[in-house]
């Protein structure tokens, strides 16, 4: 009995010419590390973020700042005109001595922001969810007392340096 052996197609080794180069181990590995450098300071990164997210949204106190420069900056060119516990008005003056336009420092009814508005209908959100706001005159001082949803309270004092009735004399 004769038996014929056959060839399979996977039994076959092929050899690669030496003019073919693979990568090598050490490549691999290499690569392989610079990947998970990559994908680590990625997630670093996404946590580092949601830090600072955490702590701009959550404490009001930049906001609270960036809003008193801007007021005090703008009131240079304003006159105090008059003021309640929910509202302060400004007029500004052209340089003949007539009034230009009004403007008003408010919380927002319908929304928690206080809002800057001009009698025109300008409309310019100042500090976000704001909870109460409450504005009293002292001698040549506007006090402004601020709280926050968060429960957090800041209270500032502006000098007022014109008041209409100087103006006027």
């Amino acid at each position: 009995m004769k038996v014929k052996l056959r060839k399979s197609i996977f039994s076959q080794t092929k050899l690669l010419p030496l003019k073919e180069e693979g990568f090598t181990l050490l490549e691999s590995i290499v690569s392989l590390y610079v990947l998970v450098i990559c994908v680590s300071l990625i997630s670093y990164a996404a946590s580092q973020y949601q830090t600072i997210r955490k702590q701009t949204f959550l404490d009001r106190q930049l906001e609270w700042h960036l809003f008193l420069n801007q007021l005090e900056y703008d009131s240079r060119q304003l006159v105090f005109k008059d003021s309640t516990t929910s509202r302060v008005r400004f007029e500004e003056f052209d340089h003949i001595g007539k009034v230009q336009r009004i403007i008003v420092y408010q919380k927002d009814l319908k929304k928690t922001t206080l809002i800057k508005t001009t009698e025109l209908g300008g409309y310019q959100p100042l500090l976000m969810k704001v909870s109460k706001v409450t504005f009293s005159k002292k001698g040549d001082f506007l006090i402004i007392e601020v709280l926050f949803s968060n429960k957090e309270t800041y209270k500032a004092q502006l000098k007022i340096t014109q008041v209409v009735e100087e103006l006027e004399k």
